[in-house]
């Protein structure tokens, strides 16, 4: 099979659209030896396809086979196989680090202590700020208060201004009908 048609097959692999066939060719394809250069980083995923597929378990020993892969794995990972000199590396470090989480939290705090107690110095307290925000209020209540009784007083004289305007255009209506003539010309004395 040439590279051609395994480089199309692995595009169709990674859209999900081979078949198991296909599979087969690409599993048989990296297990050889004589891969291209440009295909030998697909040639470890799919031989790992293919041992494991390898593997048969009875049902007795799946515990047991399980068991033991998982404390080679922790061996694996494990801390203790690190080398003496980098495992002290690793604790100097956290150490550092927790020191240096401590001294900045100090300095945060230290900072906000001063920049409150600055703040209290130039401004003052909020107390004082209340009650003087609250006189001022009252304050304007009380002259909107007073305000409004001008307002209503105000408010009757226009009343009385609107029915004087009523009568007096009654009244020159009714001149208009009785004395039509001193209605035309009113500078005119007889």
């Amino acid at each position: 099979m040439n590279t051609k048609e395994i480089e199309e097959l692995l595009e169709k692999y990674y859209e999900g659209d081979t078949t198991l066939a296909d599979e087969m060719l690409l599993k048989e394809f990296f297990s050889r030896e004589d891969v291209p250069e440009h295909l030998r980083k697909y040639q470890s995923m799919f031989r790992f396809f293919t041992d494991e597929s390898n593997i048969v378990l009875s049902e007795e020993n799946q515990d047991e086979s399980l068991m033991r892969r998982i404390e080679l794995y922790k061996a694996e990972t494990s801390i203790s196989k690190v080398h003496p000199g980098k495992r002290r590396l690793y604790y100097l470090s956290g150490i550092a680090a927790g020191l240096l989480i401590l001294f900045s939290l100090l300095l945060m705090i230290r900072y906000e202590v001063n920049k409150r107690q600055h703040n209290e110095l130039l401004n003052p307290s909020a107390e004082i700020a209340f009650n003087q925000t609250r006189d001022a209020l009252l304050m304007v209540s009380v002259g909107l208060n007073t305000g409004l009784e001008a307002v209503k007083r105000f408010e009757t004289l226009d009343n009385a201004m609107v029915q004087i305007q009523l009568f007096n255009k009654f009244y020159n209506y009714q001149n208009q009908f009785i004395n039509p003539e001193r209605m035309k010309s009113p500078s005119t004395k007889k």
